[in-house]
């Protein structure tokens, strides 16, 4: 069952609501979620979406990686985020107050996602209220990631591509070594030469 992956991470929610304790509960919620999720294969590089416009949908990551990215003052692009498997893809602040993006969302090659929209979401909502801390935990984890990623800033190059190492095991056979140096901040240039000296 490709969406498995989906109902573990939604009945692992942190507190889990008495409600989603029933089994009866537990199926009802898989019954609707199946009829309003649509499940995608993308073996290229696709923008899911562009800055300016807000974001409609929310992405489940079954296999492979997304990033967010904006451009800097040079027109360069600078990788801000980076989503590997198991994890839900959106711009938080654009989803949930229906404001503009600053960001694009772009699914990297080789990547399967399940696709919920906005108001499939609400649908989901009037029909089981009880799932609606879900919004609460996905802005808390959005939260929590800012946080982190302004601490990473005063680490060194190296030292965040460690924790980048354990944070997604397995990253740099996914996606390129320009976007991994986008992410850190650094050339690829840099990145090469870093590596080739701690080895």
């Amino acid at each position: 069952m490709i969406k498995q992956k989906l109902y573990d991470y939604l009945f692992d929610i942190d507190p889990l609501p008495d409600e989603l304790k029933n089994g009866m509960n537990r199926n009802k919620v898989i019954q609707l979620v199946n009829t309003q999720t649509r499940t995608s294969y993308h073996s290229h590089r696709v923008l899911l979406l562009t800055a300016g416009n807000i974001s409609d949908h929310l992405y489940f990551i079954e296999k492979g990686v997304v990033r967010g990215y904006m451009y800097d003052q040079k027109k360069k692009e600078k990788t801000i985020w980076l989503w590997d498997e198991n994890t839900i893809v959106t711009d938080v602040p654009s989803f949930i107050h229906r404001i503009p993006s600053e960001i694009y969302i772009e699914a990297m090659p080789d990547t399967t996602l399940t696709t919920l929209g906005y108001h499939q979401l609400e649908n989901i909502f009037i029909n089981f209220p009880f799932l609606r801390p879900f919004l609460n935990t996905m802005a808390a984890q959005y939260n929590k990631y800012s946080n982190k990623r302004f601490y990473d800033l005063g680490l060194s190059a190296w030292e965040r591509l460690e924790e980048i190492r354990l944070a997604y095991p397995k990253l740099e056979q996914k996606i390129s070594k320009e976007i991994i140096a986008s992410f850190l901040g650094i050339t690829p240039q840099h990145l090469s030469r870093i590596i080739k000296e701690k080895r």
